[in-house]
């Protein structure tokens, strides 16, 4: 990773950050896209190899400025690392209507254009990292709308893996991590605490990542065993979520 300009959406807390000083510990040089500016300072500080961009990845005009500046400068990229994301569990019903659609937006929507404005921009070989969720693969009520849009990320990636055999797509899966997501997704706490058992460290999942950009690898799930089970799931779902259903109404509290 010497010498690699990457750049890394959501990467100013909990896993973002974890992918931030592992990139740089390898090399790396990382441009972080965040919409905290305090947080964003404070990372320029920490850290050499790096710059900063404050942009709210929830409204276009922000993004599409982004894309302009950096095809403007005429840059190049060895990599595209798309972190930023978050989700509510509650009831389809509760969700909002800004809820539906700012989180499509910020997870899927403007992700996309992102990417879109970005590829003629990336050199061969260079990477597309795409931080899906094992939500994606699986039944979740009352967590419908952040699973949906983890799915239709999943699915992007997939495809464009095929249009662009020049460049590296991995999508990474992973179960609950122990960050602060949660602190969003379910103010009431107990869905963390039902999982804390089974939540992912951070920094093993941002170094599983880098390495599997290193080596090229196609996907990252984690932790194998819940991604195992799904597999298996995908046999038969609607006898499972039947036989199941208390397990997939976790999320109901």
């Amino acid at each position: 990773m010497i010498g690699k300009k990457i750049i890394l959406t959501g990467g100013t807390g909990g896993l973002g950050e974890s992918i931030v000083k592992e990139l740089i510990g390898r090399g790396a040089h990382v441009i972080v896209i965040g919409r905290n500016q305090q947080r964003l300072k404070s990372l320029s500080e920490t850290y050499q190899n790096i710059s900063v961009f404050q942009l709210d990845l929830g409204d276009k005009v922000q993004v599409r400025k982004f894309i302009n500046d950096v095809q403007r400068d005429g840059q190049t990229f060895d990599g595209i690392v798309n972190n930023a994301g978050y989700g509510y569990f509650k009831s389809f019903e509760h969700h909002t209507d800004e809820d539906i659609t700012d989180m499509f937006n910020v997870n899927v929507v403007h992700t996309l254009l992102l990417i879109k404005g970005l590829v003629p921009l990336l050199r061969p070989g260079a990477s597309i990292v795409n931080i899906a969720s094992q939500a994606a693969r699986v039944t979740t009520p009352y967590g419908s709308v952040y699973a949906a849009t983890k799915a239709a990320l999943l699915s992007f990636s997939n495809a464009l893996r095929l249009e662009h055999p020049e460049l590296h797509i991995m999508t990474v899966s992973p179960g609950p991590i122990a960050t602060n997501f949660f602190s969003r997704a379910d103010k009431t706490g107990l869905y963390e605490s039902t999982t804390k058992s089974i939540q992912l460290d951070k920094d093993a999942l941002a170094r599983d990542i880098v390495e599997a950009m290193i080596d090229k690898k196609l996907e990252v799930n984690r932790p194998g065993w819940m991604h195992q089970s799904l597999t298996v799931y995908h046999l038969a779902p609607r006898t499972i979520e039947k036989i199941l259903r208390r397990f997939f109404l976790s999320k109901k509290f």
